[in-house]
């Protein structure tokens, strides 16, 4: 099955990048940005210019390990670059090599700590981790592929966190839980019947704890917020809403946003709570207003016009990320010119050099590496080192950067429409369900 890792390295990359190298070991060999024979030394000058951000992280190790028998050195090497081309987008300097000296296919890859781009460290972090995963898993499932569960033993799982995003976390539940069963209930002793009844273990102590059904540890009460102590879920269910512990300030519906409505049918906390019944339908009614006046605003008088401004607006959103991504390339490839054009100046007198105490040495000799490296990079790129091409390349990049921004502040002014879209979308869907219903009703 598959599976994704990444570490940091900090003082053996020249190691590091000749074990992965090895042609024994490596079937296929990709690089981007750099010159496998010259990468470490490449990493190192890209790393030299982002000294603002520190950190002793070189660059990072990826390792995609494939399930015996189930894929070929060609597709895994090609999974390999549609995942670092998804994930890296262009901006950091990598090499991919394919091994197959163990049983299973597996891909290693080596990227700079440092973008050759706009010369930002790369974080390394738990989101990004799981964000590298999931592209990883996205392929294999489309490539028809398995993919191995991460370790549930180690902190949160892949299971967890997916859930957390999606505001299904453990934490996210039992807070609802705890919500329902304090407005159905009467007493302390009530509350936890119930809680136990929805499936939850519960341990007493100096703090209340709860543990659902396929949860390894229990949570505290107290955790989940101040509303959630044993001691406010006690005052809770004696006031319950009337006297909230902590009642933010009350927003004028005339400054609030368009929110979705709430389906009423099969809700529990509909069925177990008429005040949140009664909230609900209130909270429905004035969404639906909102709604219909903001579609008048928009001069849309019909479904039809709905869709043509969905399509529209769909279609605006997908131009500016097409050209977002053009602009993106466009970048890292006036970058990596840039990059080897300084490394042609810096090194050329090296190369050329007749200083005896020079010859043969360390730093003559990665120079001379470097030189090629560059010398050939720029003939490959049509490019003949001057200070006038120099010159007409950093302004170049400037302009594209400048166009980037304005691309990304209209690509957020894109995504807020599109969320109101969304919004408007599921209303409208939750609007002709409840007059389905009532015409239903009628007719019976």
């Amino acid at each position: 099955m598959a599976i994704t890792k990444i570490w940091s390295i900090k003082k053996t990359l020249d190691k590091a990048i000749k074990y992965i190298l090895d042609p024994v070991k490596a079937k296929y060999v990709h690089s981007y940005a750099c010159a496998p024979k010259t990468a470490d030394l490449e990493f190192e000058l890209t790393l030299d210019q982002n000294s603002r951000s520190g950190g002793s992280n070189k660059a990072y190790h990826i390792i995609q390990s494939f399930k015996p028998e189930e894929i070929s050195p060609e597709q895994a090497h090609e999974i390999g670059k549609l995942l670092l081309e998804q994930y890296l987008q262009d901006k950091y300097e990598y090499i991919l090599t394919t091994h197959i000296d163990k049983e299973h296919i597996h891909n290693h890859v080596i990227f700079c700590a440092s973008s050759f781009v706009d010369h930002k460290k790369y974080n390394d972090c738990t989101k990004t981790y799981y964000q590298l995963r999931e592209a990883s898993d996205t392929l294999y499932a489309e490539h028809g592929l398995s993919v191995i569960p991460p370790n549930q033993n180690k902190g949160k799982s892949h299971y967890e966190w997916q859930m957390d995003q999606q505001g299904n976390s453990w934490k996210t539940q039992l807070r609802t839980v705890v919500d329902i069963c304090i407005q159905s209930s009467r007493t302390f002793e009530d509350f936890t019947s119930q809680m136990q009844a929805q499936g939850y273990e519960i341990k007493y102590g100096k703090h209340i704890a709860f543990r659902a059904e396929k949860q390894k540890r229990f949570t505290r009460a107290m955790q989940l917020g101040e509303n959630y102590t044993e001691e406010n879920i006690k005052l809770r269910i004696v006031q319950k809403d009337k006297l909230p512990i902590k009642k933010g300030k009350k927003i004028k519906l005339k400054d609030e946003p368009l929110s979705v409505m709430i389906a009423l049918e099969n809700n529990k906390k509909v069925i177990e709570s008429k005040g949140y019944e009664h909230w609900a339908k209130l909270h429905n009614l004035k969404q639906n207003a909102k709604m219909i006046n903001l579609l008048k605003e928009l001069g849309i008088t019909s479904l039809e016009e709905w869709e043509r401004r969905k399509i529209n607006n769909q279609e605006m959103m997908n131009a500016n990320i097409s050209e977002m991504k053009a602009v993106e390339i466009k970048i890292a490839n006036t970058q990596f010119i840039l990059k080897q054009l300084n490394i042609y100046e810096n090194t050329k007198g090296m190369y050329h050099s007749t200083d005896k105490q020079l010859l043969n040495s360390n730093e003559q000799e990665s120079a001379i590496q470097l030189y090629k490296t560059a010398v050939k990079a720029l003939k490959k790129a049509n490019v003949k080192p001057s200070k006038q091409i120099k010159h007409e390349l950093h302004r170049q990049a400037q302009a594209l950067q400048s166009r980037r921004e304005e691309l990304y502040e209209k690509h957020k002014e894109c995504k807020k429409v599109q969320k109101q879209d969304r919004i408007i979308e599921q209303n409208l869907m939750q609007v002709f369900k409840l007059n389905h219903a009532k015409k239903a009703d009628r007719e019976h």
